[in-house]
């Protein structure tokens, strides 16, 4: 979190820190900001902040405020709004709709929302469907050291910025392509979080700030490693997991047949699409933000496929035309061959026309 601050904070910032967690960061924002302002919805953590700040000598610098974090508005708006979720796994309702108000109502046009950017993820997985006996196919919160079977990669599935201004259009109702690597009986789904604090500073989620969710699938499927499940997810940040669906099926053709070679039609019409977008970025004096997501990209981030880094680091304005460019060649590749190609596969062929076209400067 000092980090973070390092990054966005020059000495004449207004930050604005709402709930209990920001507000233990109250020293060291003071020392990066202008003024602080603490946001908190009781009394009794009013008091006590107020008496931390004159303990440390900022009473003059920090102003603390009592008021509901869905409901605040300050006479003057903050550069930079800190609001640290209960949890760093997927953002649910309460802490979706604190960050959505926050950022509309708090945060100067243009100022710095912490945390910045949340990716959500989904593993295929082994999910408990049962309780006393009972099936329960319900998406809930993991217990501590309970067993849960992962059969895939991780997979992004959504990127949320809670500053942006077409925040409110964000959400999924889509097919994703998830590629087994262990056989088993896929259950359902482990979704988790990866926040991304400031541009360049992420928030890896781990089981130490609470357990992942569960989300079974309505049937059981089973799967053969190496096998495509077709993954139909329905998801609305802050609308909470009453109203998300998850539903899978085996994909057409996913058989032993070997992937798409590098030539095959199906490739060479993909390439040439990647050609087109990226020259597109190009033009639009976008090329050094695409340098850094492959640079960025360019290694594994542990069991994340790099196409899924892929999807945490490019901008919102390219989610949408770069998912149906890639869900398309998935399609494609599974009519061709009878496998639809894998993340690695398609990253490589991105990969190839990227270094082709910066090889021409």
């Amino acid at each position: 979190m000092v980090r973070a601050f390092g990054e966005v904070l020059t000495g004449k910032e207004r930050v604005a820190l709402a709930g209990w967690q920001a507000a233990s960061y109250m020293v060291e924002a003071a020392s990066g900001a202008a003024s602080v302002v603490v946001i908190l919805e009781d009394e009794a953590g009013c008091q006590l902040a107020g008496e931390a700040a004159a303990r440390q000598g900022l009473a003059a610098k920090v102003e603390v405020v009592q008021a509901g974090l869905t409901e605040v508005t300050l006479g003057q708006r903050a550069d930079v709004v800190m609001y640290l979720p209960v949890s760093t796994w997927m953002l649910e309702g309460p802490d979706a709709a604190v960050l959505a108000h926050l950022a509309g109502a708090v945060l100067k046009s243009g100022g710095q929302l912490i945390p910045w950017r949340v990716a959500q993820l989904m593993e295929l997985a082994h999910v408990p469907t049962g309780a006393g006996g009972l099936e329960v196919r319900a998406a809930r919160l993991s217990r501590p050291g309970e067993p849960v079977a992962i059969l895939s990669e991780s997979k992004h599935f959504l990127t949320t910025e809670f500053a942006s201004a077409a925040r409110a259009q964000d959400g999924i109702d889509d097919t994703i392509f998830i590629h087994a690597l262990l056989g088993g009986v896929a259950s359902g789904l482990r979704l988790s979080s990866m926040v991304e604090l400031v541009p360049g500073v992420a928030l890896i989620s781990s089981e130490q700030a609470g357990g992942p969710i569960l989300a079974p699938f309505k049937e059981d499927v089973v799967v053969e490693a190496g096998q495509t499940l077709s993954v139909h997810v329905r998801y609305r940040p802050g609308q909470g997991l009453e109203t998300a669906r998850f539903s899978a099926r085996l994909a057409l053709g996913t058989s032993d047949r070997a992937e798409l070679a590098g030539d095959h039609p199906v490739v060479q019409a993909f390439k040439t699409e990647v050609e087109e977008m990226l020259r597109g970025v190009d033009a639009m004096g976008r090329g050094a933000d695409l340098d850094r997501v492959v640079s960025y990209t360019r290694e594994p981030h542990g069991d994340v496929s790099r196409l899924t880094a892929m999807f945490w680091t490019v901008d919102d304005d390219f989610h949408k035309p770069l998912r149906k460019l890639i869900e398309g060649v998935r399609r494609a590749g599974a009519e061709a061959s009878g496998q639809t190609p894998g993340d690695e596969a398609i990253y490589q062929w991105m990969l190839e026309v990227y270094e082709a076209v910066r090889a021409e400067a």
